[in-house]
């Protein structure tokens, strides 16, 4: 047979094909009402089937420009005997659901009703429980301005008085002032790392120009310098860490208005470095505390907490609580759940102590899963509600009594009050861990159990509960309950409580650490090599000299290029002093047979080539030598 004759009967049989399926069509749809609620399931198995078929018979079409062997024509035949099979099957399975039993049926519908509602359930709860727990870490940023909260105590007037040197424009963390420097791009930025389950982590990061001034600000601390710290912050004014250290020394000299505005200095530096989408009002962006370069913001944070509860802010104060939990809750690496009750009380959001002690759930890594199993969240969600509802407080109250009794007479002493000296209330807990947050809790919230009435309470349930102290807890119901975590020693570090600085263990107070990175995880990294950019910047002094500079020159800058001519002098002087004689100075000129041929002429016209800026030098190096040989002799 030609293949002009195949070709024509391969197209009668498309046609013949084509008819037969549209007939077939036609059938399935002739009888809607007899289609039930199965056959919709199956509907879209149908279309597709209907789908594919039509785009294998448009590839057969266009096929047919060309000549096909008879092998070719024998398996397209097969294949649409194949599918022809297929829906015989589908419409037979069909078949067999028409034919159920209205019993069956009715239990088939039961089961698919009860898995969609099971499902929906599902979902729901854990919808609720992300939202439950989210209220507690999404901030109201206009509860973040301390000014707007002065001013709801004070008055607007004496406020405004006080505060005439501040600039119109804001931020969310802090408000810049008149005499701080204008802000510059100087190298810190952020950057999205990855976005999990809906929650995205950030990260600072330091660019090359921000990595020299880090350098710097490393060498200053190594070295004990505070000058080379403050000369750093005169040409870098928002260096984060670097006002962390001066605002911690202004700190220990009793200049708190100094501390206070470098600690907001550096909440404005870190905030002109956030990244557009990092919106922490919602409570879904995150910090890793172990990355360097993000600890500084978790700090500045921490003592602007510090620095607004000296003046008062509790609801401001209350508010950053909020943020700073909200940066890492997991591991909570500042210990704010030891703290966020006690500010959340003192500002009256008692409501939010009481919801967030039957809520939030912990990992039971360093605190119990359950919040009340806390000292802390025991005895102030109990207060939460004497002040909500007086009557339904004292099941509470006497709770947090019978698992943590020897809080009581401890808050006693603090108030001078007496009259619970039983042996039952003298207990101690043997374990470290457990005493040493009952302690932090009275030292902390003390000042809340004045009030008459509050104090009335509080020994009517201590009376009641007297003869069922013996179910007091003995440790922490967490994983790490035998030892005090490196997360909550750090919290003390801060709190500035000195008193609780004797129930750190050996292992934190033996170790020396520095208050703009205190204690730092052991797993800490950074994103660059520090050794290979001190090996690219030069020697480890190289501040120090910067700063002879700036005091010789009266402030006035120095070009990049003459810089670099003096730092290569540096690295001369520091080469000659290994292989010089012990008097001879440093930057003294190298004797050899040339110098000691030298006429006259030679040495004018050597003296009139030094500047006069390098004579200021040699001599400021001349000085320093002296001074650390006569430092080395004694």
């Amino acid at each position: 047979m030609s293949s002009r004759a195949l070709r024509k009967l391969q197209k009668q049989k498309l046609e013949e094909q084509t008819v037969s399926d549209q007939e077939s069509d036609e059938e399935s749809y002739s009888a809607p009402p007899q289609q039930n609620l199965f056959d919709l399931l199956n509907e879209g198995e149908d279309n597709d089937d209907d789908d594919e078929e039509e785009e294998q018979q448009v590839e057969e079409i266009v096929e047919e420009e060309k000549p096909a062997p008879v092998v070719e024509q024998a398996k397209s035949s097969s294949k649409k005997n194949k599918k022809k099979k297929a829906k015989a099957k589908a419409k037979a399975k069909k078949k067999e659901v028409s034919d159920m039993s209205m019993q069956e049926l009715e239990e088939a519908l039961k089961d698919i009703k009860g898995s969609d509602e099971q499902s929906q359930t599902e979902t729901a709860e854990a919808s609720n429980v992300k939202a439950a727990n989210s209220k507690f870490i999404s901030v109201n940023t206009r509860n973040l301005d301390a000014e707007a909260e002065m001013k709801r105590m004070f008055g607007s007037r004496i406020v405004n008085s006080e505060t005439r040197g501040r600039v119109l424009k804001r931020s969310k963390l802090a408000t810049p002032k008149v005499d701080w420097p204008p802000y510059k791009r100087n190298g810190l930025s952020m950057e999205l790392v990855e976005t999990k389950n809906g929650v995205s982590y950030y990260a600072f990061k330091h660019n090359e120009e921000y990595q020299d001034a880090q350098l710097e600000f490393l060498n200053a601390v190594a070295v004990h310098d505070p000058n080379a710290l403050m000369f750093l912050i005169s040409h870098c004014p928002y260096h984060v860490d670097g006002l962390l250290q001066v605002s911690e020394m202004a700190k220990q000299s009793g200049d708190w208005t100094m501390a206070g505005d470098g600690i907001e200095r550096a909440l404005y530096a870190c905030e002109r470095a956030f990244h557009p989408h990092f919106t922490f009002s919602s409570g879904s962006v995150r910090l890793e505390y172990r990355r360097a370069e993000n600890r500084s913001f978790f700090l500045a944070v921490f003592r602007h907490i510090q620095f607004l509860t000296r003046r008062g802010c509790w609801r401001t104060a209350f508010e950053f609580c909020k943020l700073l939990l909200s940066l890492d809750p997991d591991s909570d690496p500042l210990g704010v759940i030891l703290m966020i009750d006690s500010y959340a009380l003192t500002a009256k959001e008692y409501s939010f102590v009481a919801d967030m002690a039957s809520t939030w759930k912990t990992n039971g890594e360093i605190y119990p899963v359950d919040l009340t199993s806390l000292p802390n969240f025991a005895y102030s969600s109990a207060y939460a509600k004497f002040k909500l509802a007086p009557k339904e407080s004292n099941q509470a109250l006497q709770a947090a009594i019978t698992k943590f009794p020897s809080v009581v007479p401890r808050i006693m002493e603090k108030l001078g009050e007496s009259g619970l000296d039983d042996q039952p209330f003298l207990q101690k807990s043997s374990n470290a861990y457990l005493d040493l947050l009952q302690q932090l809790y009275v030292e902390r919230t003390y000042e809340l159990f004045k009030e008459p009435e509050v104090l009335a309470w509080l020994k009517e349930n201590a009376h009641a509960v007297m003869n069922k102290l013996q179910n007091a807890h003995q440790k922490m119901d967490c994983a790490q309950s035998d030892a005090i975590s490196l997360s909550v020693s750090r919290h003390i570090v801060m709190t500035d409580i000195q008193r609780l600085l004797s129930y750190l263990p050996s292992s934190v107070t033996s170790e020396s650490y520095h208050m703009y990175d205190p204690l730092p995880p052991p797993d800490s990294v950074v994103s660059y090599d520090l050794d290979e950019r001190m090996r690219t910047t030069g020697p480890a002094d190289r501040s120090f000299f910067d700063n002879i500079l700036q005091n010789l020159l009266g402030g006035r800058r120095v070009p990049e290029e003459r810089m670099r001519e003096i730092h290569g002098l540096v690295r001369q002087v520091r080469e000659q002093q290994m292989n010089q004689r012990g008097d001879q100075l440093p930057g003294a000129f190298p004797v050899d047979e040339h110098d000691a041929n030298a006429t006259d002429q030679d040495v004018q016209n050597l003296l009139n080539a030094v500047e006069e800026d390098d004579l200021e030098v040699q001599q400021a190096l001349a000085e320093e030598y002296e001074r650390r040989n006569n430092a080395r002799q004694q």
